[in-house]
């Protein structure tokens, strides 16, 4: 009873002083209040400054070394690289960071059509097995890689092998399955063009034949020339097509599951610019023709939005000057043949004449 007493007897004491405590006013309660938030608020400031630094300081000296670090290989190419990192996330816990795969694509070797290749591999494999996210930084060093290794570095290089190259780094961009899709920049596709473009230039300065006919089937005859060259159209209608399609937004068509992992995976939505479509224009034209480059390159540029159907006039009047040196070509062919055949007539109708008379001939 004791104790009870004596703990409501301290419980009075401390009521009556809360109720007869002196009261400030409510100005100055105000100003103590702002004036302990702006103290605590600058003291926080100040606390996470010096956290975010001593965060940096730490990441940058207590970094995990990464695969390639780990490693320490003696000699850096793509292939020693790619065994490196395919043991290190092996069972896909273990993620590849960019900055190991953008040290795989610098140890390109200049000509060496291999690490091209190990690059490619390397895009397929970190894509599908271990939920590797391409940036721009690696989807530039890929492209520069693949153009360094597969470009031969013969004294003198003329157009075939570099339009070989250059098929091959077009080949990887419009393949979603290498991702460059979702990171390569206009810049980077304009390269490639541009690398085609000369290729054809130095090929039709050797005197090779550049226009083609276009089948809808192929029909096996083809020597290897018209092989690379259909194959060279098609990927320049590839790489106008992925730029386009990646500009008009199509997450907005998809799927909710879809589109969060489109999401996930694009870097850039930047469409073809005027240069792009200029050098895919002149690449067409010199290959399939102005119906051709109509179809197939400004078609699916001026059906998205974003462009509400206008080219470039530049572009509408080399399509149409190539279309009247066309028919004109025609025509020309046309007044050959009929001329040929109009002179073949005339020697069968004298060959005809002549065993007319050696017939007479003969009788009398």
């Amino acid at each position: 009873m004791n104790n009870q007493a004596l703990v409501r007897a301290r419980c009075i004491l401390r009521a009556n002083k809360l109720v007869h405590r002196p009261k400030e006013p409510a100005t100055a309660g105000v100003q103590n209040l702002m004036s302990s938030r702006v103290a605590s608020s600058s003291f926080q400031h100040h606390r996470f400054a010096f956290s975010s630094v001593a965060q940096q300081e730490q990441s940058s000296t207590d970094r995990r070394p990464s695969a390639l670090e780990q490693a320490n290989l003696d000699v850096i190419t793509p292939g020693h690289s790619i065994f490196v990192l395919q043991k290190y996330a092996a069972d896909g816990l273990a993620l590849i960071r960019q900055s190991d795969f953008i040290k795989l694509c610098e140890s390109a070797r200049p000509g060496n059509m291999k690490d091209a290749k190990a690059i490619a591999t390397a895009l397929k494999e970190f894509r599908r097995n271990n939920r590797f996210v391409l940036q721009k930084a690696g989807a530039r060093a890929a492209v520069e890689g693949m153009i360094r290794s597969s470009i031969p570095n013969y004294k003198e290089l003329y157009g075939k092998p570099r339009l070989h190259a250059a098929v091959f780094v077009a080949d990887q961009i419009i393949d979603e399955k290498t991702a460059l899709y979702f990171a390569i920049e206009t810049e980077l596709v304009d390269q490639v063009l541009s690398e085609i473009q000369q290729a054809l230039t130095e090929m039709e300065e050797r005197g090779m034949q550049l226009k083609i006919e276009i089948k809808e089937k192929a029909s096996g005859d083809e020597d290897d020339d018209e092989k690379l060259l259909f194959k060279t159209l098609r990927v320049t209608e590839g790489l106008v097509k992925v730029l386009v399609n990646r500009s008009v937004r199509p997450e907005f068509n998809m799927k909710k599951r879809a589109a969060r992992n489109y999401l996930k995976r694009v870097q850039t939505v930047a469409g073809p610019e005027l240069s792009t479509l200029k050098l895919a224009t002149d690449i067409a034209l010199s290959i399939g023709g102005a119906a051709v480059t109509q179809k197939d390159i400004v078609g699916p540029y001026a059906a998205a939005w974003w462009t509400k159907g206008v080219v470039d006039e530049s572009i509408l009047k080399a399509i149409a000057d190539a279309e009247s040196r066309e028919e004109e070509a025609a025509r020309a062919a046309a007044a050959a043949e009929e001329e040929a055949a109009n002179t073949e007539d005339d020697s069968e109708a004298e060959e005809a004449g002549e065993g007319d008379e050696d017939a007479k001939d003969e009788k009398e």
